[in-house]
């Protein structure tokens, strides 16, 4: 079956090879892309078969099973937004401005250490609080952001051969308002990033956006983002929260009200040739605009004989012009007849005199605000639509193509922003790109004009940027070239005009429903999974796992009822840590019940303090045919600005070894959850010297032991006493901590072995207690570590106790138990910790004995 939009030549033609009897029998003709629920079909009869001669039928199907019919589309529409994505460190944080580093910037205040020569390290810091730049206008601050940017460029140029393993980081200080919206001109400096990370697989290449706030900030939150895990390379931090751009999948709105009225003015900086030309026509098709074109190409007065390149090469050649100027002249010459082909038949569709084209370089604010000053009446659609593109790597890239290419899309927009001041077009589209989203190798100044043409459009009433994949009958993905490196490449989806167009009509009729969108399909969708196979899911907002919740009972605004099912098939780990013979969860595992419970009746937030943790009775399992049912209850005592504060108990029937039911509802653990908008920087601590420190081994890994731990539990060496208290370092089992807990919202392994430093003492000189908690008092976060990410940290983790005397069992406990990362951050503290002592083990032998007869006999 062939089809065509009847749109411009090429529908004619298809129209006519039809009616000459060509094709395979049957075409579907549109009245204009965009109108896919209505189609007619034309049938030419079959002389093989009567029943089907002189049938030219109209389609009666409704338009949803029309739709339904149609070839199923390349490309699925996402829309652009920030979003709450904790930090997750994965090492110990560097300095975020380390001693050899280039630091560039445009503001005085902002001048810390060398701006001239080589370094592996490079920090760019960008005021953007100049009130000029909340809009996007020409100004003098403009230019001056300009200039740094493409300072920043010449910088990555002439470091590039010294980054690899450094890191090249570019903080926006005033990019982004409180209530996390990126203001215009931050996209040049993100863009601009997301492809130097391309192209430098090597180094540590980060952008930060941050709101006015003081340098000291700036820095911390740029070491901090230099330590941990990220989707792509660019984060945003805005009133207290963490956000990292996403693209979210959205179909566009339905529209019965149609994009344009009778008689609409439509202007279009661009598109007389390239993708431009088929939406263009697509407009004229269906809303017959009084339509104005900008342009640079100069018309020739006549078309005159069209030679083949060959031909008129050696016609320059013999007057004198050299062979590269030849190419160039004949391109030009193309260029401007497509472009007169294109007004021809825009003009067909619009009528006479009603498509005017207007010759000027949209670089040059003074030739567009004058051919915009020659069109009367408001403007009902402007198409921002111009582009070029000049990829090569930073290292081979002049400075002058990198400013040709951003300046077509930033200098451009800028000037038709002034040029139409005081008559503001009712809607404005940018044509933008897939690139703006996730950068691209050799695309630093397209990437960033891309990603401004996004930041734009979020601060501006009635305007949207459309973000484009190639295209691939027309423009950039048409050419021969291009075409065997997209088959080559696998990474970007070649896409149909007809469908390109299709999204466009959709876009205008759901306009301003989103002001950023971007599509792309499977090859993109391959590509994004494989660099960063976390950002899909991300982006389609999927929920992180809550391995702890199974089934939600009942949830409202105040209140979460959850069941949590344990078995030893499920939760094996349970036989690794066993109380008294029964495999039995640890009680440091409470606030990671809670954790899970707090943010499902508080999503995007995090857990931050827990506050009076109790554990009333044990949870364990008896048997491995007896599964244990636990109820989580989470209640919402209070909520502001700063933090949702959770009341959360853990509740289950008391079951006996022998099946009998002791009690129900029975309460196993209570404790009161704090979650914040972010994760809490940690305090410093001055770590100990080793003077004094006498080794002793753990008692909970002794066989013998009545609370006997094993393989993933064992998260503790170096244990040993000293003057000051007692302490350790931290042992965790990586593959084991995948294999049992991936989905941990809370370092309770970490939390487990800390607390359990705090019974390192000897007892009779030989003797060290084994306890169990009974209560903490307080248990602080620091960081957004879990068990996995300190797990993957290079340099050690070490675990202190204070004080030296310290009683277990004192009901006003005093103490504190401390997590500290190499460099004196606190990753995690306990409080008031408070345990009973069950016995005892012996630290020559490695006898236990418990409580009752240790104390029967040490009294003897």
């Amino acid at each position: 079956m062939s089809r065509a939009n009847l749109l411009g030549a090429q529908g004619a033609r298809e129209l006519i090879a039809f009616l000459e009897g060509g094709g395979d029998g049957t075409i579907e003709l549109r009245p204009a892309p965009g109108a896919g629920a209505r189609l007619i079909k034309l049938r030419r009869p079959d002389t093989q078969d009567p029943r089907k001669a002189g049938a030219a039928v109209r389609d009666t199907r409704s338009p949803r099973s029309a739709a339904q019919h149609e070839p199923q589309r390349l490309l699925d529409r996402h829309v652009f937004e920030l979003a709450p994505d904790p930090r997750r460190p994965v090492r110990t944080a560097p300095p975020a401005i380390p001693a050899d580093a280039v630091v560039l910037t445009n503001a005085p205040r902002f001048r810390t250490g060398r701006d001239d020569g080589v370094s592996a390290h490079v920090r760019v810091l960008v005021d953007a609080t100049d009130p000029r730049l909340r809009a996007a206008r020409r100004s003098e601050a403009v230019d001056e952001l300009l200039d740094l940017h493409e300072r920043v460029f010449l910088k990555a140029k002439e470091c590039a051969a010294y980054l690899d393993g450094g890191s090249f980081v570019v903080s926006v200080v005033g990019g982004v308002t409180e209530a996390g919206v990126p203001l215009p001109f931050t996209g040049l400096f993100t863009g601009l990033v997301k492809s130097l990370a391309l192209e430098f697989p090597g180094v540590d290449v980060l952008a930060t956006v941050h709101e006015d706030v003081p340098l000291d900030e700036v820095l911390a939150t740029v070491s901090a983002e230099l330590g941990a895990r990220r989707l792509i390379p660019v984060t945003y931090h805005a009133g207290g929260m963490r956000l990292t751009p996403r693209a979210v999948p959205t179909l566009a709105p339905p529209s019965e009200v149609p994009a344009l009225g009778e008689d609409a003015l439509v202007v279009a900086a661009g598109g007389a040739r390239g993708i431009g030309a088929p939406i263009l026509e697509a407009l004229a098709a269906r809303h017959r605009p009084r339509l104005v074109v900008l342009g640079s190409s100069e018309l020739p007065d006549d078309a005159g004989e069209e030679l083949d390149r060959s031909a008129f090469i050696r016609i320059q050649v013999r007057q004198g012009v050299s062979v590269s100027e030849a190419n160039a002249r004949y391109d030009r010459l193309g260029e401007a007849r497509q472009t007169r082909r294109t007004l021809a038949g825009l003009e067909r569709l619009c009528g006479p005199g009603r498509v005017r084209y207007l010759r000027c370089d949209l670089r040059d604010g003074d030739e567009v605000e004058r051919a915009l000053a020659t069109v009367d009446g408001p403007i009902d659609l402007l198409l921002n639509i111009a582009g070029t593109n000049r990829a090569s790597d930073v290292t081979a890239k002049s400075v002058q193509d990198f400013r040709a290419v951003r300046d077509l899309k930033v200098r451009a927009y800028l000037n038709l922003k002034e040029a139409t001041r005081g008559r503001e077009p009712r809607l404005w589209c940018n044509f933008g790109s897939f690139i703006g989203l996730t950068g691209q190798r050799g695309e630093t100044d397209y990437g960033a004009a891309n990603d401004f043409l996004n930041t734009a459009a979020v601060n501006a009433a009635g305007e949207f940027t459309i973000g484009w994949t190639l295209w691939r009958d027309i423009g950039l993905g048409a050419s021969p070239l291009m075409r065997d490196f997209l088959e080559g490449s696998g990474e970007f989806t070649p896409t149909p005009t007809e469908e390109g167009v299709e999204h466009f009509m959709a876009e205008l009729a759901a306009a301003p429903d989103a002001p950023v969108t971007v599509f792309f399909g499977a090859k993109e969708r391959a590509a994004i999974r494989a660099a960063v196979p976390e950002f899909l899911e991300f982006s389609a907002g999927a929920k992180r796992p809550l391995p702890f919740i199974d089934r939600t009972l009942r949830h409202d605004a105040a209140e979460l009822v959850a069941e949590r099912t344990f078995s030893l098939e499920r939760d094996g780990y349970l036989d690794l840590h066993r109380v008294r013979g029964y495999p039995t969860l640890p009680g440091t595992f409470v606030p990671e019940l809670a954790a899970q419970a707090a943010v499902s009746l508080v999503p995007g937030r995090v857990p931050a303090v827990f506050e009076d943790l109790r554990l009333e009775s044990f949870l364990r399992v008896y048997r491995a045919d007896r599964p244990e049912v636990k109820r989580l209850t989470a209640r919402l005592v209070r909520a502001d600005e700063r933090e949702s504060v959770v009341a959360v108990r853990v509740l289950g029937d008391v079951v006996a070894p022998n099946g009998v039911i002791v009690a129900r509802d029975r309460l196993h653990f209570s404790v009161t959850v704090r979650l914040r908008d972010a994760a809490v920087p940690g305090p410093s601590w001055t770590h100990w010297d080793e003077h004094g420190s006498r080794p002793l081994r753990d008692p909970y890994h002794m066989p013998g032991s009545d609370v006997l731990l094993r393989e993933v539990f064992v998260s503790t060496t170096d244990t040993r006493t000293h003057p000051l208290g007692r302490r350790g370092r931290l042992a965790l089992d990586a593959p084991a901590l995948r294999r049992w807990f991936p989905d941990l919202l809370v370092p309770s392994v970490t939390l487990d072995g800390l607390v359990r430093v705090a019974v390192l003492e000897r007892a009779g000189g030989r003797w060290t207690p084994v306890a169990i908690p009974r209560s903490i008092r307080r248990v602080d976060l620091y960081g957004g570590h879990t068990d996995l990410t300190l797990a993957a940290l290079t340099e050690p983790v070490e675990l202190y106790v204070t004080p030296v005397d310290l009683d277990l069992e004192d009901p006003e406990p005093d103490n504190r138990a401390i997590a500290v990362a190499s460099n004196g951050e606190v990753l995690l503290q306990a409080k008031d910790i408070v345990g009973a002592v069950v016995g005892y083990v012996d630290q020559e032998t490695g006898e236990y004995v418990d409580r009752e007869r240790f104390d029967r006999e040490e009294r003897r």
